[in-house]
């Protein structure tokens, strides 16, 4: 396979197989958006105070109300040092706020745009729960030592968060168990940035360097941390995830990618916080090799996928359900 003849097959990836005419109505894409964010923010919204809620009738604040709910969002709110309760309810909140968004906006999309919700999130029949399993041990062992690196390089000042949690081996134990939560936060992005957008801007482009382009600066954008150094690592780990999704033909793998990336951070370079970014930083060259070999390494376990039949069969993933080799684009020149 060459890879001019792999780059251009994405533009035929099954997982855009169902995208028409229907998807560029300008009315219905304006009913999705609209529509999609105002029952993705009351989803949202009922999915946090659920989880607030059971929270503060578990730690024994549900007699006092909204005064305890107003206790529990305060105690949010705090920087250092590390609590293993808090931090537990602050990834069951991630997970829950970003889940009933995705869910409720895309459905909103999928509705008005005729297309089944099953359809937004793989090309195959049902969901590949082992590639999504593939996609988590693969990316576990190309960025464990990207961000090992990292922490040796960058000589940041901090405990590692798994450590600082607590003395305990139980408390340390329960963090790294809890961290699990953001698979569901991560597969909710996909949903909405692979699942939907790229669906949506394919409607109008296939060119495979505009779909992967345009969704993954929106992803990087929507994390709202325009540090030069953040903002470049997220828009290329969106191409990742995006190339992903395409050579695939459905979010299962990217959102084992997406989840490790996420894991591996709140467990070893920054402690899940609902503070804002701190100030900006700029590009080093470090960062930038970082960079380099994390889309490097996603490249590689994708094709370790696509390629290595075994794999293949063992990640579920049939033939039929990954974008083809342009023919074209292997053929010589006249």
């Amino acid at each position: 396979m060459s890879v001019p003849g792999v780059w251009a097959g994405l533009a035929n990836s099954p997982f855009l197989a169902d995208v028409d005419r229907r998807d560029m109505d300008a009315a219905r894409i304006v009913g999705a958006v609209l529509g999609g964010l105002i029952v993705g923010v009351v989803a949202a919204l009922a999915a946090m105070i659920l989880v607030l809620a059971l929270y503060t009738l578990i730690v024994g604040l549900g007699g006092g109300g909204m005064d305890g709910l107003t206790r529990v969002l305060l105690q949010l709110q705090r920087v250092a040092p590390p609590d293993l309760k808090l931090t537990i309810l602050e990834l069951l909140v991630a997970a829950a706020v970003n889940g009933a968004f995705a869910a409720a906006f895309v459905a909103v999309a999928a509705l008005l745009a005729g297309h089944p919700f099953h359809n937004y999130v793989t090309a195959a029949r049902q969901v590949r729960w082992r590639l999504l399993g593939v996609g988590v041990v693969a990316s576990l062992i190309v960025l464990g030592p990207v961000v090992a690196a990292d922490r040796l390089v960058s000589g940041e000042p901090g405990a590692t968060p798994l450590l600082a949690i607590g003395p305990r081996a139980l408390e340390r134990v329960g963090y790294g168990l809890s961290a699990l939560l953001l698979i569901p936060a991560a597969a909710a992005e996909e949903l909405l940035f692979r699942g939907w957008l790229m669906r949506q801007v394919a409607a109008f482009v296939r060119r495979p360097a505009i779909l992967i382009g345009a969704t993954a600066v929106v992803f990087s954008a929507a994390h709202l941390d325009f540090s030069a150094d953040g903002f470049l690592t997220r828009v290329l780990m969106g191409a990742g995830f995006a190339y992903m999704t395409l050579r695939l033909g459905g979010i299962e793998f990217s959102t084992g990618a997406h989840a490790v990336n996420n894991i591996l951070i709140v467990l070893f370079v920054q402690p899940l916080t609902l503070q804002n970014p701190s100030g900006p930083s700029g590009l080093s060259f470090g960062s930038l090799v970082e960079d380099a070999a994390m889309v490097a390494g996603y490249v590689a376990i994708t094709e370790a996928v696509v390629r290595f039949g075994a794999l293949r069969r063992w990640a579920g993933v049939k033939a039929v359900e990954l974008s083809a080799v342009c023919a074209e684009a292997r053929a010589p020149a006249p």
